[in-house]
């Protein structure tokens, strides 16, 4: 399997949250892509994404986000689609090599 076919990225735009739902249930890896969400609207649901952050961090897996904004240093936040690939990348090596 490769390392993009356990990444969820889901994107939030007009209110409304896409996800690619052709992904495997082998997903551990997971992109909040909100280039295109307000500072505004990022403050009211931060607290959710530190949660759910935490969460997927206990399982092993990665949470990234894509903003222009950064809004929390809890938050891994990168401000491209592919640094986020590249980072999740990077943390499954890691995990391999056990570092």
């Amino acid at each position: 399997m490769s390392s993009s076919e356990n990444i969820l990225v889901f994107s939030i735009k007009n209110g409304n949250i896409l996800i690619d739902s052709k992904k495997s249930a082998n997903v551990k890896n997971f992109i909040a892509d909100l280039k295109d969400v307000d500072l505004a609207t990022i403050d009211k649901i931060k607290d959710k994404f530190i949660t759910f952050d935490r969460s997927v961090s206990n399982k092993k897996g990665s949470f990234v986000i894509v903003s222009q904004f950064s809004f929390n240093d809890e938050l891994t936040i990168v401000p491209t689609l592919q640094e986020a690939y590249d980072y999740i990348e990077m943390e499954e090596i890691e995990r391999q090599l056990n570092i």
